[in-house]
């Protein structure tokens, strides 16, 4: 039983990792945040400066280590939009996050119990019939579509 937590545990850091890489690797050719955080107005020399400061010049791998260590000691770096803290921009959000997780999965958890054992004690009835469709539906689609449907 150890071991096979073990196991997960270590394929649980190992997917992250990989879901890192790739989300770093194609961030990284959305193109070039230095045009997203000054103007048009703003000298060659002060772009290659602020590359520099931010080390985007740094070859790929270690900007990623750097990315993956500063991120395991919750330092996720400055906004390029807001030019803020990234973990302020979290801790900001994080109230209102927590009270639609909260609120949804109340939600959830008492319209599925409830259509749950209405469906298994009248199961030939006409609104059984269609909550059945409706759940697998429901299961079946991913969760963000589910989001912009409602």
């Amino acid at each position: 039983m150890f071991l096979k937590l073990i196991n997960r545990l270590f394929q649980a850091l190992m997917t992250m990792i990989f879901v890192g890489l790739v989300s770093f690797l194609l961030f990284n050719f959305v193109g070039d945040p230095i045009s997203n955080m000054v103007g048009q107005e703003t000298s060659v020399e002060d772009r290659d400066a602020l590359r520099e400061k931010l080390g985007l010049n740094d070859p790929f791998l270690t900007q990623f280590a750097r990315f993956g260590s500063n991120a395991v000691s919750g330092n996720f770096g400055i906004s390029y939009a807001l030019q803020r803290p990234v973990s302020t921009l979290i801790a900001e959000r994080m109230p209102a996050t927590l009270e639609l997780v909260a609120t949804s999965a109340v939600v959830a958890i008492v319209l599925g119990v409830l259509l749950g054992v209405y469906t298994g004690i009248n199961r030939h009835s006409w609104i059984s019939k269609t909550i059945m469709p409706l759940s697998l539906i429901g299961v079946s689609l991913p969760t963000f579509v589910i989001g912009i449907l409602l």
